[in-house]
């Protein structure tokens, strides 16, 4: 009969066989924080280069295959600050506002005061009237200033006009005899 310390050992040894030949498992978690991980790095160079629409894309691809995981809740938090930047031509404030509010409402924390701040700032951008291109703000000042001058010039022509013409007949009055 063996002894209990090398029953133990032909059991560990058998244990550690049979797991040495068992198929390597992937971890899911680390697999999936892998493919998050390489996501947002293609997503963040795609949008560096002006391409929102990729970058949005893959972010969007992202969430759909790993739904109601903290890694799509970022998702949409990077989706949102993607819609929000100026230079996205495509984006639009009411597309993310609601972006971060699926984002907020699923719990995540590592962005929520940061999302909160930009939600606001989106909401602000959509009550906001137009304002004059960012891209040459020179020549969109003086344009506006043109016309606003070219109004006033119009608005000063026509009161020039009225009291022209008020004076006109106040001297067809004064020149009528009298009786």
């Amino acid at each position: 009969m063996l002894s209990r310390v090398a029953r133990a050992a032909v059991i560990a040894g058998t244990l550690g066989g049979c797991r040495m030949s068992q198929p390597h498992l992937a971890d899911p978690v680390s697999a999936r924080s892998t493919e998050w991980t390489s996501s947002l790095a293609r997503a963040s160079d795609e949008a560096a280069e002006g391409r929102y629409a990729t970058a949005d894309k893959l972010l969007a691809d992202f969430t759909v295959r790993f739904a109601a995981t903290p890694e799509a809740a970022e998702s949409m938090y990077w989706r949102a600050l993607y819609k929000l930047d100026p230079s996205n031509a495509s984006g639009a404030s009411r597309d993310a506002v609601v972006l971060l509010d699926g984002y907020l409402a699923s719990g995540a924390a590592a962005h929520r005061a940061e999302a909160q701040t930009l939600k606001r700032v989106a909401y602000a951008l959509d009550t906001r009237p137009a304002a004059p291109s960012i891209v040459g703000p020179k020549v969109d000042m003086v344009k506006i200033d043109d016309k606003a001058r070219d109004d006033e010039v119009q608005r000063l022509k026509d009161e020039l006009a009225k009291a022209h013409a008020d004076l006109e007949r106040i001297k067809r009055r004064l020149a009528q005899p009298r009786p």
